[in-house]
């Protein structure tokens, strides 16, 4: 289920620029290109619109002009060389004609691509639209900017629920999700289960029922022993196939469970802890080499300290705020 995984919401969106002309300070210019240059110069960092919501991961941002054009379809060489007496229609020809341009897609205006990563239980639209509407009220002004130069924003878009609605309209399938807070693997008992036996039982009953119509109604009485048990051969072949490729599809659309600790806030912490432990280890060099009582207890006492200061336990006190930069 590439949208949803691992308890976070992939979500993937591609969204029309306007091509109309229009003016920005005075100048005519187009959508696109007023897009682009308010992109280069958006807050990021602390300062980013998303780091004032505290469930997004990743977001992205990013111009599309049109698709890459990959170079001709190398049809077969003897085809080609054999073409011009080959009984096909003159079209067909042509298109295996090496010095006749071949039929290239392009995009019929440029897209904004925006895509977020976010803490999800369910990976519901609702909880993609709830994302959706708390990035608006948290950063309304800076996402106009954005959007503005998209095709029916400043018509469609009026508030948070709005803009979640247009955006959700916009929604493509993700295809290539990335998460990697499960470093290990998935252990074997987090790993979702489906009822394979009631997928293979249906399939058998299927089989069944076809293959005794088959044999007692439709073949002359000699035939049923040899003919009956080919079926019956077939049809528990064809059942088990049927069930394990039903298996493998269901199995393809459960997410795996949410790692542990891998909310935004929980990845905060553990940047914010390993960023002061880094410093407290090199701070307490000497008092760690040391072999004397005065060295450990001196440790020990700058220990605690640390502890009582940056309390790893709570996920809610000294932190990493979100959309800082740096180890």
């Amino acid at each position: 289920m590439p949208t949803f995984d691992s308890g976070a919401y992939f979500l993937t969106t591609l969204i029309p620029i306007s091509t109309t002309t229009i003016v920005e300070d005075g100048v005519p210019t187009s959508p696109v290109h007023a897009l682009r240059k308010h992109l280069s110069l958006m807050p990021r960092g602390e300062r980013s619109p998303f780091a004032t919501n505290t469930t997004n991961h990743f977001a992205r941002l990013v111009v599309i002009d049109d698709v890459d054009y990959n170079g001709r379809e190398q049809p077969n060489t003897l085809l080609v060389a054999a073409s011009p007496e080959l009984p096909i229609d003159q079209k067909y020809k042509d298109m295996l004609n090496p010095v006749i341009a071949q039929r290239q897609d392009h995009l019929s205006c440029p897209f904004l691509f925006f895509s977020a990563d976010f803490d999800s239980k369910t990976g519901s639209d609702a909880e993609r639209d709830a994302y959706l509407r708390d990035l608006w009220t948290q950063s309304e002004g800076e996402l106009r900017k954005v959007f503005k130069y998209c095709l029916g924003f400043e018509a469609r878009v009026r508030d948070a629920a709005s803009f979640a609605k247009y955006v959700a309209d916009c929604q493509i399938e993700t295809t290539m999700p990335f998460h990697d807070y499960w470093a290990h693997g998935v252990p074997a008992d987090k790993l979702p289960s489906v009822a394979l036996k009631t997928v293979g039982l249906a399939g058998l009953g299927i089989f069944a029922v076809a293959a005794a119509l088959v044999y007692f109604w439709l073949l002359p009485h000699f035939l049923h022993g040899f003919i009956g048990a080919l079926l019956a051969i077939v049809a528990g072949v064809a059942a088990a196939g049927l069930a394990i490729y039903l298996y493998i599809l269901d199995f393809g659309k459960k997410p795996f469970p949410a790692a542990p600790d891998s909310t935004l806030p929980d990845v905060l912490k553990a940047l914010y802890l390993r960023r002061e432990l880094t410093r407290f280890a090199i701070d307490n060099q000497v008092d760690a080499a040391g072999t004397d009582p005065a060295s450990a207890q001196r440790l020990y006492d700058a220990f605690k300290a640390f502890i009582d200061a940056n309390k790893p336990g709570d996920v809610e006190g000294p932190t990493q705020k979100p959309g800082a930069i740096g180890i």
